[in-house]
């Protein structure tokens, strides 16, 4: 598939035009705030226009939106990274122990220990962490639920 690639501007919004064999127009906003037309080779630049044009109050409220709230990064499980319990901030520390199977924490320091194998990969450690959390909702369900009995009624 043949694609034409280019980078225009309107109203002050960098746009990346695409014209590509295909039969309609497209426009996306990407989660970084990029602004992406892929068009038709045969619409001309003026429908183009006046088609972003048409739009342009939409593609201002949403791509401020997206500038506003970028992405969540990646989690890796290193040491340093925020991760929470009961909606409380942790930093994660790494320790290197062969011996110790599960994860824990101390709420006076605000710190996750998350005992790794040497050559963990990140699938390893985000088990190990998952059962740390599951481990806290097993301890605490006796109190949800209580506190959901008496709200539900029953």
């Amino acid at each position: 598939m043949a694609v034409e690639r280019e980078e225009i501007e309107i109203e002050g919004i960098p746009i990346i035009l695409e014209r590509k064999n295909i039969k309609n127009l497209y426009l996306r906003i990407k989660p970084d705030g990029t602004v992406k037309v892929s068009s038709p080779m045969r619409l001309s630049d003026d429908a183009i226009n006046e088609f972003v044009l048409s739009r342009i109050d939409w593609i201002k409220d949403t791509r401020s939106r997206m500038l506003e709230n970028p992405p969540k990064p990646k989690i890796k499980y290193k040491d340093g990274e925020t991760h929470y319990i009961w909606g409380e901030p942790y930093t994660l520390q790494l320790i290197s122990n062969e011996n110790a199977k599960k994860a824990f924490y101390d709420s006076e320091k605000s710190i996750i220990y998350l005992p790794v194998p040497k050559r963990s990969n990140i699938k390893q450690r985000e088990k190990i962490l998952f059962e740390l959390y599951r481990d806290e909702m097993k301890r605490n369900l006796d109190y949800f639920l209580e506190k959901c009995t008496y709200f539900v009624g029953k």
